[in-house]
């Protein structure tokens, strides 16, 4: 069976004023990331991963928490490394960050 990859991050939304929600995110939601992926025709591709959250209670616009990204898929997140920023998107808009603290193999 193959492992999981897991990324423990300190997860940030965007305040309205930022440009990001007006509300806040659950326990448990599903971001895209900019991971530097490209479609065929060069442009930006977005990969998806798993957002939870470490303690209970939502992630209000302006506040960060620590949480586990689990990626959709692994092989596009094998570059990503402890201390990276990565951006979280709603479609086409950025809506908060998640800071790399470490990369977990389950």
């Amino acid at each position: 069976m193959r492992e999981r990859l897991l990324i423990r991050a300190v997860v940030r939304l965007l305040t309205p004023e930022e440009g990001g929600s007006h509300g806040p995110m659950g326990k448990e939601f599903r971001p895209n990331w900019n991971i530097g992926s490209r479609a065929d025709d060069g442009q930006m591709a977005l990969d998806g991963g798993f957002v939870t959250l470490d303690d209970a209670g939502p992630l209000v616009p302006g506040q960060e928490k620590e949480a586990v990204i689990e990626p959709l898929l692994s092989e596009p997140w094998l570059h990503v490394a402890q201390g990276m920023e990565i951006p979280m998107h709603a479609g086409a808009r950025v809506i908060g960050s998640a800071r790399v603290l470490e990369i977990v193999w389950d």
